[in-house]
């Protein structure tokens, strides 16, 4: 039987790996309090995440998807130890702080890409209140559908910067592609989607399909 193959698809060679087994399970994103000096270690590596009936590969920050919530201080600076056990070279960009260039996460701009098993050190200011992300800035298509994300709350010096509230709650909100149990395969070598991504038909809030929230 012959099989018909157009120009552009993925052979199983071109793609990343799908196969969960043996993979950590995906953990809940934990909360990381940080304070002027201290000093995070963030592991981007391959987990296991469970959706409804099915098990996937997914990536995760310290095996956790989204990746830990970082609760940091206005004015503060911060160490951030990255090491990439992912599945191609990575970077961390800190979407929308002030920061210096250097440590901005553009990769071949600000900085040299992270090998497989290599490891980054950023060091991470604060200026802004506010609410801000972390993510990938290589192949986002592929490592942000992936669970290659994250909050970061800066807490303001006003206390009456934002209104009262008797909670606050980090919500993030994503979509997978889902095919015969598994995500739908990528290229290993070319964008095969928009660098923002595709449209899923599994929806997730803070990592999971139904609504969880994060008490901050």
């Amino acid at each position: 039987m012959r099989h018909s193959h157009r120009p552009g698809d993925a052979t199983p060679a071109e793609s990343f790996p799908t196969d969960p087994t043996g993979l950590p399970k995906a953990t809940r994103p934990k909360l990381a309090e940080l304070f002027d000096g201290d000093v995070l270690d963030l592991q981007i590596a391959p987990v296991a995440k469970q959706l409804g009936g099915t098990t996937v590969r997914m990536l995760g920050y310290n095996h956790s998807i989204p990746g830990p919530t970082l609760k940091v201080h206005q004015g503060s600076e911060i160490v951030v130890n990255v090491t990439n056990h992912g599945d191609l070279d990575a970077t961390v960009h800190w979407h929308g702080l002030r920061l210096e260039n250097r440590f901005d996460g553009v990769p071949h701009e600000t900085q040299a890409p992270i090998p497989v098993g290599g490891t980054f050190t950023y060091r991470i200011q604060f200026p802004d209140p506010g609410l801000y992300w972390y993510h990938p800035h290589i192949r986002e298509d592929y490592t942000q559908e992936l669970g290659l994300y994250g909050n970061i709350l800066v807490i303001p010096k006003d206390q009456d910067y934002w209104p009262p509230a008797s909670r606050e709650v980090v919500l993030t909100l994503d979509d997978l592609l889902l095919e015969d149990g598994k995500i739908a395969p990528f290229s290993a070598s070319e964008t095969t989607h928009t660098a923002m991504g595709r449209y899923g038909n599994v929806f997730l809030i803070g990592g999971e399909p139904d609504l969880s929230l994060i008490h901050i």
